[in-house]
This record gives C-alpha cells, sequence and structure tokens, in this order.
C-alpha cells in the first residue's frame, strides 16, 4: 500500500507540474519552468491530492463536499507550506498579494478555487486511471520504483535546500557588502573626504561586479522558477530587487548581442552579394 501510495504521489506531482507551467507560461508567453527542485514535478501537488484521494474518497457520492473539502484542505497545505518555507529561507517563493482575495499572500481565492476543481478532477476523473495504471505493474516492480522515486525527491530536496541555503548567504553577503560601504562612505562624507568616498564607491562597485556572475548562477533557477519571489525582510526584498536588476541587464546585454551578430551576418552577406556582382 505503501507503494501505490508512492507511485500516486509522483504522478499527481509531474501532473502538477505540467498544470502549473501550462497555467504560468500561457501569460507570460514563454516557458516558465516552476517549483523549488530541480526535477519536472511539485510535490505539493503529490500531497495534495493524495490528501484529497485518501481523505475524501469516502464522500465519493457528494461533489459538492468533495469540492469545499479540498478547497479548504489544498489551501491550508499551500499556506502551510509557504509558511515553512518562509521561515527556513526567510522568502516567499509564491506572493498572491496582488490577487484582490487574499491571505497574508500566501493563498488566494483564484488559486484555491482552481484546486477545488483539480480535486474534482482527481476524485472522479483522474484517481480511477492511476488506480489501473499502478494495477498493472507487479508488486516487486512497483516496490523498486517506489524506492527509486523516494531516492531521486529526496536527493532533489538535499541538493535544493543547499541552493536555496547558498541563496539566502548570497543575498545576507550583498546585504553585508552594501552596509560595509554605505558606513565607510557616510563617514567619508563626513570628514569632507568627497574624493575618497567616490573613490570606495568605485571600489564597492567593482567588488559586487566580481560578485555577479556567481550570484547569478546561484539564483538563477530560483529566480526564474519563482517570478513573484518576495520577502517581507526589506533588507532582503531590497538584494531581490538588485538581483531582477541584474537580470534583466543580462537580459539586455545578450538581446544587444544577437542584434549585433545579426548586423554583422547581414553586411557580411550583403559584401557578399556586392562582390558576387
Amino acid at each position: 500500500m505503501v507503494d501505490v501510495f508512492i507511485l500516486s504521489f509522483f504522478i499527481y506531482s509531474v501532473l502538477g507540474y505540467i498544470s502549473e507551467v501550462i497555467y504560468c507560461s500561457i501569460p507570460q508567453r514563454r516557458f516558465v519552468n516552476r517549483g523549488f527542485l530541480y526535477g519536472p514535478y511539485l510535490p505539493i501537488y503529490g500531497f495534495g491530492s493524495l490528501i484529497v484521494t485518501v481523505l475524501l474518497d469516502p464522500l465519493g457520492e457528494y461533489p459538492v463536499a468533495v469540492f469545499v473539502l479540498a478547497f479548504i484542505l489544498t489551501s491550508c497545505l499551500e499556506y502551510f507550506t509557504s509558511w515553512l518555507l518562509e521561515k527556513l529561507f526567510s522568502v516567499k517563493l509564491w506572493d498572491y498579494s496582488k490577487h484582490k482575495v487574499n491571505i497574508n499572500g500566501r493563498v488566494c481565492l483564484l488559486n484555491s478555487t482552481l484546486f477545488g476543481i483539480m480535486g474534482l478532477c482527481c476524485e472522479y476523473l483522474v484517481q480511477p486511471f492511476v488506480d489501473e495504471l499502478i494495477a498493472l505493474i507487479p508488486d516487486d516492480i512497483c516496490h523498486i520504483i517506489a524506492m527509486a522515486i523516494v531516492a531521486l525527491v529526496a536527493s532533489d530536496t538535499a541538493i535544493s535546500v543547499a541552493k536555496m541555503k547558498a541563496f539566502k548567504d548570497t543575498l545576507a553577503r550583498i546585504r553585508a557588502l552594501r552596509s560595509e560601504a554605505e558606513e565607510h562612505l557616510a563617514a567619508l562624507r563626513g570628514e569632507g573626504k568627497a574624493e575618497l568616498a567616490e573613490e570606495l564607491r568605485l571600489r564597492f562597485e567593482a567588488s559586487i561586479e566580481k560578485y555577479k556572475d556567481g550570484i547569478r548562477k546561484t539564483s538563477e533557477h530560483i529566480m526564474r522558477s519563482n517570478p513573484s519571489l518576495s520577502s517581507r525582510n526589506k533588507a532582503l526584498e531590497a538584494q531581490l530587487s538588485i538581483l531582477r536588476s541584474w537580470s534583466q541587464e543580462r537580459k539586455a546585454l545578450k538581446k544587444k548581442y544577437k542584434e549585433d551578430v545579426d548586423a554583422v551576418n547581414k553586411s557580411h552577406i550583403e559584401a557578399m552579394r556586392k562582390s558576387g556582382k
């Protein structure tokens, strides 16, 4: 039975990832790779689906009750997950503050309603198919697959937590550098040493430049997968804004480089045509 739960959990995690990628990619008209983990699965959907299919199965004759309870239970799960991640890493991986009806930006009426609808789909459409699919797998093979899933998700979680900690440390490093520089600049300006203050400012900018590539590599996956990433800590939020600005700078440079390459290629082609004439 445990193996069946693990396989069901993984199937729903993958389906959740697919649905969330589609849901987030369509408005932005580009592929948005969602999730805290690196693999193409979102465990929160796996847990949410198990809650619905296991706890609400006895209420199968009452679709309205299934919808309401799925709405409530999955919202509680999302709220708790958001709260836990913020406690661990000091940032919110998603933020619904801009939605009209929300609770602390952790859950919102729109998404909770969608979760309720997805709960109905799980109970009446998807779960029977999942049960039939898993029933086709021999018990010994099912156990091997389940253990492989546990190992995969556990290792992915360990790597992702380490990356998230590095991301948090990166924000702290930027904050420390900026704070130290501002203190020195204020002291020098107070002493009337404007030239030294400007020299220190330039050194600070240079030191930040050295960190940029490493910081981008650490933060790229997290920022890209969680575009609404935020923090209640004003200092952390300021650092997130800096990282976003760096990301925009990088995109602008890539665009400029592509335009320059295209211009050179176009000039080369025109030169070849003229020489051919």
